[in-house]
């Protein structure tokens, strides 16, 4: 992702190097100091641990292993489509790095360098010019970002956002049309649990048993029995059950009763399981339903974001709530999540993990585009406010170093939303 961070990449022969500076697309807006780069020593021991926490994460789970090694490939894919953008529009990328940190192995095909750094928490491309802080040769200024004209600076800030978008695609055509979908069959339901001491256990309703008429009343969904119970508190009442051999027994009980939004209901104390079956699409219907759902998936997630940035003091609520607080946990839709959430999410919806996958590229891409330095769509706005203030003929570019103060918040608000969000997730893990 195109965005500051505080390792600096390796300074080619020549270059000054930086540290401990905020950077835009790896150029320095900070002041001078030394590359973590200068400790090789460190190298392959950081990757060792970060290999090692993979090995220990595959044997605790392998489909978490699968989800965290399916994001690193979402995150490439996203870098993937800046370095092929960049050099699409005749823009020069003098670094294509897995990983941040120091350095493991680089080569180098052209002008660029490629290579895998220790830290396999990410992935960067550096794309010569992107501000007007960055001093390049003479001979290099053509090619900069900073000198393209207002599309292709668009086309490369946005590329990335794009290639998510392309994945979601793909993953919901496999998800439709390859794994297929889980769907819930609402007339194939079943007894899941009994609350003690409840109407049900009362007469020994069972875990597997079905009811399908109350009263003489056919029940064909677990709504259709809430509904009825619900019209009968304190009432006695003439239960019909069919148990999973297909055997058929009468009962009679005394519902209870429970308040519902100020009324008083009726209450028999069971839970439902719903038998569900999978789907396939055939492939032209699977490419249809995937390109028809995919701006439904845009729009919610636009919402989402909407509502996490003006619901940000109920975030932080949550985030100080104590560790094992079901309240947290009520809503999954309604708090962010980290990479910790995402695999606990991931991990609980079994063969809809593929679906799962694509939702969170959306998320991902529309999430990028907020228009704010250091994500993609702050670039797309700079470009945007210099195209419209160039309009006339005279040229403007903005002056990065005066953006430096936002930078400095927006990157430590995001550290604090992901640190809170990690903490949610360890303290009070989703629980779908």
């Amino acid at each position: 992702m195109t965005q500051p961070t505080t390792t600096t990449p390796e300074p080619s022969a020549g270059d000054h190097p930086h540290d401990g500076v905020v950077e835009v697309d790896g150029v320095p807006v900070g002041g001078p100091g030394e590359t973590g780069d200068q400790h090789r020593g460190t190298s392959w021991l950081g990757l060792a641990f970060t290999i090692g926490l993979l090995a220990l994460l595959g044997w605790y789970s392998l489909m978490a292993l699968l989800i965290v090694l399916a994001i690193l490939f979402f995150v490439f894919m996203h870098e993937l489509g800046h370095y092929l953008a960049a050099r699409a529009t005749g823009m020069k990328v003098t670094e294509f790095f897995i990983g941040f940190g120091p350095r493991i192995f680089s080569f180098r095909r052209g002008e660029t360098e490629f290579g895998l750094k220790a830290i396999l928490a990410g992935a960067y491309v550096r794309i010569i010019g992107m501000n007007n802080l960055e001093e390049v040769p003479p001979e290099d200024e053509p090619r900069t970002y900073r000198e393209q004209s207002y599309p292709k600076k668009v086309l490369v800030a946005a590329a990335g956002s794009l290639m998510h978008f392309a994945m979601a695609i793909v993953l919901l055509f496999v998800a439709y049309g390859v794994v297929g979908r889980t769907v819930a069959e609402p007339t194939r339901w079943s007894v899941a649990a009994v609350s003690p001491e409840s109407a049900a256990a009362r007469i020994g309703v069972q875990p597997g048993e079905r009811i399908v008429a109350i009263d003489g009343r056919p029940i064909e969904t677990f709504d259709d029995l809430v509904r009825e119970v619900a019209a009968r508190p304190d009432q006695p009442v003439t239960l019909e059950l069919v148990d999973p051999g297909g055997s058929v027994r009468t009962v009679e009980t005394t519902l209870g009763h429970t308040v519902r939004d100020g009324r008083t209901v009726g209450f028999l104390g069971v839970g439902q399981e719903v038998a569900t079956r999978v789907e396939r699409d055939s492939p032209p219907e699977a490419a249809w339903n995937a390109v028809h759902d995919f701006p439904v998936l845009v729009w919610e997630s636009i919402r989402g974001v909407g509502a996490f940035v003006t619901n940000f003091g109920d975030f932080v609520d949550r985030v100080f709530t104590s560790p094992g607080d079901t309240p947290a946990n009520l809503d999954p839709a309604s708090r962010p999540v980290s990479v910790v959430g995402v695999v606990q999410i991931g991990t609980q919806v079994g063969a809809d993990v593929i679906l799962w996958l694509a939702i969170f590229n959306v998320f991902i891409g529309v999430f990028n585009l907020l228009p704010l330095l250091p994500f993609d769509g702050g670039h797309i706005a700079v470009a945007t406010y210099e195209r419209i203030r160039s309009i006339g003929g005279r040229h403007y570019q903005v002056d990065v170093a005066r953006l430096v103060p936002l930078i400095y918040l927006v990157v430590f608000l995001l550290a604090v939303f992901g640190i809170g969000a990690l903490w949610l997730d360890i303290a009070n893990p989703i629980s779908l």
